[in-house]
């Protein structure tokens, strides 16, 4: 019932979006517009140095889609997008730190979702900068495309793009009186509908009305223990009887969402757009199974210790009950996130050669998560997080052109100001139990520069330069949930108050030289940057302490190429990062002696780990050796070394062999479509989609427990068009061959025995119908 809910959300709002009088597409736009992000000659148009280029043109890393090559491969969130590009590593994150993503590119990004820290990878919509990770893992919906920045983009992009950035641009309202709806059916009860309509409200002014409902059931199945295990449960309770021990899932999806762009065009000089979006993600937490369990000190239930009996010797399956049976608390399996957001941009020309751009956008979040980390009706550990959040962004950038194209140059300012709280009830046995709400500011100011000089006409010189100012503030309070006092194990943090200021000056210098129309090489070096800021975990006021930013320079060395009349596509790229002070957060506690007066376990207190170089080369391929048939790839090697590490990272167990987490030695993907005429004008194409990610860590601390395996996956769907291009159908299987994998984990079995790890969903079938009109 719930699922049909959904999809009568989505199809009552297409309706409602009725057209008005038919009116053309509206004119002047000077960036692509709904359905263009590809150039006349096939060319994706990008935006990533601040005004239109083609893809092949950009002298930096990038990896870009259109909303219709994503459609065409089945991807429908962000992180589906990381599987083709080279060096990127984006997943969901652990539940344990609330509902979000993680996000590293090239070795560099961030783990942990509080938003009392700062991405590594700048999360962007329409040029608005998301500035937390909370929130992140967004929907691909009715997208113009896609664009993965790989590198430091600390003067090109708004904030914190350290490892690089993931932009993604929406469709613009044409007025063209057009629109699709399309229908999902799979496994897992999978049904998912979305649509959009594009229709003129009047002369120069349009509307383009979106929206989208998921719902899929959850994979792996939450077991009541003593059912499943009369034979090892002995006392403890059971709630359920008979064969069926199931008492719900982890893993499931449940969201809805809308989005209105309007489109005003009075001149040929003057542009605004505004877009509003509402979202509802009442999803189940991450489905994870227990990979350890061994606590002798923990509490038992019925005589029964925690021990390694709650670790499931089957698939998919996990004993958490989310509940403490000590105290009766209880907690729901959620990763909820409620989003609000509206923007408004205006693209100004006063004259032929300039253009002023004003962005402003607000953003209103409310995310909530749990976490059994035990996975067992014992009750060791249970977390139930809260995070109301929101931001204000502000930017503004001048372009110019002088001397007849010669010099192309931007100006401009950027400001940040978030508020938010970090909440959350603990509880770990057998000395943890209490209420945590911090409030959280965040401002950031930046202003920067670039330049783009073309010294003769194959050739391009390139500087830019960025000042950001940071500032935030840090407020502490714990109370007991029972009387509200502060916690007796817990120190007196209510009303402690920490900050953070600091400031960096990022440069970027760059060379493209294109030899002749099929190839360009480029040669470029810059800095990126991403702020410190204030343990947002401490549990005695000696914890709450202050860390420094990091900070990397990178080298890079690129050819771009189209050659045999476009038959081939051949992009590559070597990079050499010099990572400074690299901020680590240990799970496993505050890296220390016991005597030290600032440790505790679980306090997992960021900190500047020391020094490291990261080395790549990326290799990206398209290839088309016959008329309907497509071949593509990529492939990337990455070496992550330490080449120093602060006392507290030794202390922690980083060692000089340790790497980063979410860093793959070795990335690959491939795919293959060919698409067959009928004879009408109607086309059936088959594709088949493959990549590998060699084994990464989870945690700075490199162990067996945090080992995430490397694994192969294999998608396959099939596709029909009609000849008018009216219906299209499209039969898929995701995950062919069945592999059962993990995506990210969470370990402290040296704090209190236990590690869990998110794992992948199985075998999955679907059938896409889509009607466009």
């Amino acid at each position: 019932m719930q699922a049909l809910h959904f999809v009568t959300v989505s199809a009552a709002a297409l309706i409602v979006a009725q057209p008005a009088a038919a009116q053309g597409p509206a004119q002047g736009d000077e960036s692509p517009a709904a359905g263009q992000a590809e150039s006349n000659d096939g060319e994706i148009v990008v935006t990533a140095q601040f005004r239109e280029q083609r893809l092949q043109d950009t002298p930096i890393a990038i990896t870009a889609m259109t909303g219709e090559q994503l459609e065409t491969k089945g991807l429908t969130s962000v992180a589906d997008v990381a599987a083709t590009a080279p060096n990127v590593n984006l997943t969901q994150g652990s539940s344990a730190y609330g509902s979000g993503m993680t996000a590293y590119i090239r070795g560099i990004g961030q783990y942990d979702t509080n938003f009392a820290l700062e991405p590594g990878v700048g999360m962007y919509i329409d040029d608005v900068y998301h500035g937390v990770l909370v929130g992140s893992m967004f929907d691909l919906l009715d997208l113009d495309r896609v664009e993965v920045l790989r590198g430091p983009q600390g003067t090109l992009a708004g904030k914190n793009s350290i490892g690089g950035a993931i932009k993604l641009y929406s469709r613009k309202p044409e007025g063209s009186n057009t629109g699709y709806i399309q229908g999902t059916y799979g496994s897992f009860d999978r049904i998912d509908v979305r649509g959009a309509f594009d229709f003129a409200l009047a002369d120069n002014l349009s509307a383009r009305f979106s929206a989208f409902s998921k719902y899929r059931e959850g994979h792996v199945k939450l077991i009541d223990f003593a059912c499943d295990q009369p034979a090892l449960a002995g006392t403890i309770p059971s709630s359920k009887n008979g064969p069926d021990c199931e008492v719900g899932t982890l893993g499931g999806t449940q969201t809805w969402g809308v989005r209105l762009a309007l489109r005003y065009q009075p001149s040929d000089a003057l542009e605004i757009n505004i877009a509003g979006a509402i979202v509802r993600d009442d999803s189940e937490a991450p489905g994870v199974e227990q990979a350890n369990a061994n606590n002798a000190a923990a509490p038992t239930l019925g005589g029964v210790p925690y021990d390694s009996r709650f670790v499931p010797t089957r698939p998919y399956i996990n004993y958490g009950a989310f509940l403490v049976p000590q105290t009766g608390w209880k907690s729901e399996p959620v990763a909820q996130t409620d989003s609000e957001s509206i923007s408004a941009r205006i693209d100004w020309k006063p004259s032929e050669n300039f253009q002023l751009t004003s962005i402003t956008a607000y953003e209103n979040i409310y995310g909530q998560y749990s976490f059994d980390g035990d996975g067992s009706p014992i009750g060791l550990t249970l977390t139930y997080g809260f995070q109301p959040y929101h931001q204000f962004t502000q930017e503004l950038r001048l372009n110019g052109e002088f001397g007849d194209g010669l010099v192309e140059t931007t100006v401009g300012g950027f400001y940040f100001d978030s508020k938010g709280r970090v909440g959350a009830r603990v509880w770990s046995a057998p000395v943890l139990n209490f209420i945590q709400d911090d409030p959280v500011t965040n401002k950031s100011r930046s202003v920067f520069g670039h330049v783009i000089v073309h010294p003769v006409e194959a050739m391009s010189l390139i500087g830019g330069l960025r000042y950001t100012d940071d500032k935030k503030v840090y407020q502490f309070t714990r109370a007991d949930p029972t009387t509200g006092a502060p916690p007796p194990v817990v120190g007196p943090l209510n009303g402690v108050t920490a900050g953070y200021t600091g400031d960096s000056i990022d440069w970027r210098l760059g060379l493209d030289y294109r030899f002749s129309p099929e190839v360009m090489v480029y040669a470029s070096a810059s800095t990126g940057y991403k702020g410190g800021g204030v343990n947002p975990r401490p549990f005695i006021p000696a914890q709450a302490v202050p860390f420094g930013s990091e900070s990397v320079t990178a080298y890079e060395l690129g050819i771009k190429t189209d050659l045999f009349d476009r038959v081939l596509r051949l992009n590559t790229s070597a990079f050499l990062n010099k990572y400074s002070d690299i901020i680590l957060i240990d799970a496993n506690g505050f890296p220390g002696a016991p005597g030290d007066p600032a440790y505790f376990p679980l306090s997992a207190v960021p900190f500047n780990a020391g020094d490291a170089d990261i080395k790549g080369i990326e290799l990206e391929a398209e290839l088309h050796p016959a008329g309907g048939f497509s071949l593509s790839g990529s492939v990337s090697y990455l070496d992550f070394e330490y080449k120093s590490l602060d006392a507290n990272a030794t202390a922690s167990g980083i060692g000089a062999a340790s790497v980063a987490p979410f860093t793959s030695k070795w990335k690959w993907s491939a795919s293959a479509s060919y698409e067959f005429d009928l004879g009408n004008g109607a086309t059936l194409t088959p594709q088949i989609f493959a990549d590998y990610q060699s084994s990464y860590f989870t945690d700075p601390v490199n162990a067996a427990t945090n080992l995430i395996e490397g694994r192969t996956l294999v998608n396959a769907n099939v596709r029909f068009k009609s000849a008018d291009g009216d219906w299209e159908l499209t039969g898929g299987v995701t995950n062919l061959g069945d592999k059962h994998y993990y995506i990210n984990a969470f370990d402290i079995v040296a704090t209190n025995g236990t590690s869990s790890k998110v794992v992948g969903r199985p075998r999955e079938f679907y059938l896409t119908l889509k009607r466009n009109f």
